[in-house]
Order: C-alpha cells, then structure tokens, then sequence
C-alpha cells in the first residue's frame, strides 16, 4: 500500500468537504453566536438581579468557546493541520527507511539461504548408511 498516495487522497477529499460543510459550519456559527449571547445575558441578568457585582472571567468562557466555532476551519482544524502535518511527515520518513531496512535485510537473508543451498549441493556426501553402520560397528 503507498501511504504517500493514501495522504493525497485524504488531501483531496478534506479539500472538497470543506466547501461542501460550508453552510453546516454557516448554521453552527450562528447557533453557537446566539448561544453564547444568550448565556452571557442570563448570567449578567442573575448577577443583576440579586445586586451582585457582574464576574467578567466565567463570562469569558462562552466566548472563547463561541469563537472557536466561528473560525473552526482557521482556528481549529488549521492548528490541528499545521501540528499533525510535520507528525505525519516524519512518520512517513520513517516507515519508508524502516521499509527500506527490511528490503534490504530481506535481500541479504535470501543471498545467503541460496549460497547455503548452494554449498550443500556442491558438497558430498561423507557418511552413507552402510558406512556409518560399519564405523559404528569398529567403535564397539
């Protein structure tokens, strides 16, 4: 299996899905924008209701969290590319030279089992049955 050919074809296909989810990732930014506004009304509406002084740092998460929708493909998946990208790269390095490693192991072992079967064949054969059942008789 080529692995570079598999990576391409991931390529490809991530870089027509992303057109195609445009209006799914257009209806989830809005969502996520009218949920975060509405959460942040209600905890200053409750703050402003029982006379407290409104915390700004629990309203922040909502918005971290509202701006990480909206700019999903930049934000998110752009991060998650630019980080993986070397990973895979490297990854690919070396499991094209570990291949490469066992090629050549590979070549070396048939070399030698060859040149093994080789010399076997080339030489004779010392003992035949009749002669080591006479050796075996003088050693009584």
């Amino acid at each position: 299996m080529d692995f570079d050919q598999f990576h391409q074809t991931l390529r490809m296909l991530y870089d027509q899905m992303m057109p195609l989810c445009s209006n799914m990732i257009g209806i989830a930014k809005g969502i996520a924008g009218l949920g975060a506004l509405f959460y942040v009304a209600y905890r200053v509406w409750q703050s402003l209701a029982r006379a407290e002084p409104i915390d700004v740092y629990p309203l922040l998460r909502p918005f971290v969290i509202g701006a990480c929708i909206m700019f999903f493909p930049t934000l998110v998946l752009g991060t998650i590319n630019s980080i993986m990208s070397p990973v895979v790269q490297g990854t690919n390095q070396m499991m094209q030279s570990e291949t490469f490693d066992m090629k050549k192991f590979a070549e070396q072992k048939d070399k030698l089992e060859y040149e093994i079967k080789k010399e076997i064949r080339r030489q004779p054969i010392l003992w035949t049955t009749t002669s080591l059942k006479l050796s075996l008789k003088s050693w009584e």
